[in-house]
């Protein structure tokens, strides 16, 4: 299936990514362009730690993390992923066709603490298109000219309870709290380990607090933070 917007089809050492040609310019299509790996060591750290189960990973943007994983994975394993913007999700779907990747959920939703729609930002107030930095905007109404209206699930919802989650990473352009409380039952049930884009100490201790309000029986604790992505683990696994 075609894509119909422009784009560049960048290469590094895990695989191919398909990069819309608006998003030039921003920090994760430009470490691409040189043949390199965004966030190296976060993407080296979740292969090894996530074993023989699956992995919770968003939002996708371009899917620069997935053929990594898929390889890390054991094959009856599933990557659970979501993407809301449009031209990303379609960019995501593209760089798992590139890579011939199996075993990927992709979703065109946001993801929340309960169901419902939101506002995702898509330009700014001057009216300038937001190219790579979309992010929900719940102080603007569905019907502001800057944005579109998106589905938001809940984690819980979208990853089937059959299903046994080792690692749950999260980059939601400050939209964490609320994703992680979507998340309950899978945090209860499954203790993963946890990964979220958290680069001030008072996020850090913010997601603590929720991680052991949500899923107490777990104990999660902070153990340290890697490319400003901060890393909890149950102390029951």
């Amino acid at each position: 299936m075609g894509i119909d917007f422009d784009h560049v089809i960048w290469a590094n050492e895990h695989g191919f990514y398909c990069v819309p040609a608006e998003f030039a310019g921003r920090e994760l299509p430009t470490v691409l362009a040189r043949g390199e790996v965004y966030e190296p060591a976060t993407l080296n750290f979740l292969c090894r730690h996530v074993g023989k189960g699956d992995i919770v990973t968003g939002g996708a943007f371009v899917g620069d993390f997935f053929p990594a994983l898929r390889r890390a994975m054991a094959a009856s394993a599933r990557i659970h992923s979501f993407e809301p913007a449009p031209i990303s999700h379609a960019a995501a779907q593209e760089t798992i066709r590139l890579n011939a990747l199996k075993n990927i959920a992709l979703a065109p939703v946001a993801v929340g603490d309960k169901p419902g729609t939101l506002p995702l930002q898509v330009a700014r107030k001057s009216g300038a298109h937001v190219a790579a930095g979309v992010a929900i905007n719940p102080d603007l109404s569905l019907d502001d000219d800057r944005v579109i209206p998106v589905e938001v699930v809940t984690l819980d919802t979208l990853v089937p309870k059959s299903r046994k989650v080792t690692v749950l990473h999260l980059d939601v352009e400050g939209f964490e709290e609320p994703a992680l409380r979507g998340a309950a039952r899978i945090l209860s049930d499954n203790a993963p380990l946890v990964v979220l884009e958290a680069g001030k100490p008072w996020k850090q201790r913010l997601f603590q607090a929720v991680l052991r309000e949500i899923a107490p029986e777990a104990g999660y604790r902070f153990c340290g933070e890697i490319e400003r992505n901060a890393i909890y683990r149950a102390e029951r696994s």
